[in-house]
């Protein structure tokens, strides 16, 4: 019995992807109508634009995974029993989604950096290390995309080619390489909300607002969980085989329980998508605080919001603290009143 079945899977992936178009939309929205101003033409940064291109990989690779669950072997490992074309499917499959997924990852973490550069960024200390991280960041993406894709050299169809067993002598390690990939993707993750969450602390915010940016670091750590699981998927497989060229596994081998409660092409969509989710929450805050404060101004809250204060004002001191509650006086009333007042009072 499948853990990751397709019928449960494949809606994960639809809703969680779904949520992040919707949250990059909202960012748009707010950077082109909210946070605009007068002097600023262009309202938009790098930031956007490298979540713009994280957005459109993770897209592509739901719908690889959706196409994978039709045309492929609905999410099981390959096999003995598993059919020829099935297998060249996932083959494929996996190749393009090694390849792809590099600059997605790169391109989450570049724009939060980015986006938290016009914050921090009156700190020299946090420019500094923040464009250290970026040059680290870019140099990692660019390096294991193309390790993934020249790991065959000038032959990248041999990664899915029906007989792989031939590519342990002209192939490099492909476990080694997804296992160093996988390490380093938690570390550097680990060192953009590490740099993030040590200037935040320097910010002199409420604890509303406080409490509110470590929700979204937290959100940030749970793609980072994701990854971990990822890894540890990686190394439990790795000295079992089951990551080297042309493995089958058979159908009565015993596999340990961490490789069947652990999916890692589940957990490297679970961490794509919450690290979409992560990199835009930051940027509705303009939105919250917009919505917060008409919400505030409402007839609605302010008749509410006072009603409760009438009901938890003492009694001894209601008639003192209510006497300015009286209906108001029309217009008419208090024309009068101030005419009466102008005749016995009149200015010398």
């Amino acid at each position: 019995m499948l853990l990751y079945p397709p019928s449960i899977v494949m809606p994960i992936y639809g809703i969680f992807t779904a949520i992040g178009i919707m949250l990059t939309f909202l960012r748009f929205f707010v950077r082109a109508s909210i946070s605009r101003t007068r002097h600023t033409r262009n309202p938009f940064g790098l930031d956007d634009l490298f979540i713009l291109v994280g957005l459109v990989i993770v897209c592509t690779c739901a719908a690889i995974q959706f196409y994978k669950s039709i045309h492929g072997n609905g999410g099981e490992a390959t096999s003995s029993t598993t059919k020829a074309h099935e297998a060249i499917v996932e083959y494929k499959i996996d190749f393009a989604m090694l390849v792809i997924e590099k600059p997605a990852f790169g391109a989450i973490k570049l724009s939060l950096l980015l986006f938290y550069r016009g914050i921090f960024g009156h700190w020299s200390s946090f420019q500094k290390i923040n464009n250290w991280l970026m040059a680290l960041i870019m140099a990692w993406t660019l390096s294991f995309m193309l390790a993934d894709l020249f790991l065959c050299g000038a032959h990248p169809e041999y990664q899915w080619i029906l007989d792989q067993k031939p590519n342990r002598a002209r192939c490099g390690d492909k476990g080694l390489l997804l296992i160093l990939f996988g390490l380093t993707s938690v570390i550097t993750d680990a060192l953009v909300v590490g740099l993030l969450l040590l200037y935040l602390r320097r910010l002199r915010l409420r604890f509303s607002k406080r409490f509110a940016a470590y929700g979204v670091f937290l959100l940030g750590g749970t793609s980072t969980l994701a990854g971990i699981l990822r890894t540890i998927f990686l190394c439990v497989a790795y000295p079992h085989g089951r990551l080297t060229w042309g493995y089958i596994s058979p159908p009565e081998a015993k596999v340990p329980p961490t490789l069947k409660v652990i999916n890692p092409t589940f957990w490297v969509m679970m961490e794509m998508l919450l690290g979409l989710w992560a990199a835009n929450l930051p940027t509705l805050a303009p939105l919250v605080r917009t919505i917060n404060n008409r919400f505030r101004s409402s007839t609605f809250y302010r008749t509410f919001s006072r009603s409760d204060r009438i009901d938890t004002i003492k009694p001894a001191t209601a008639l003192r603290t209510t006497a300015h509650l009286r209906p108001l006086k029309t217009w008419n009333e208090s024309y009068n009143d101030s005419k009466a007042m102008s005749e016995e009072h009149p200015l010398v």
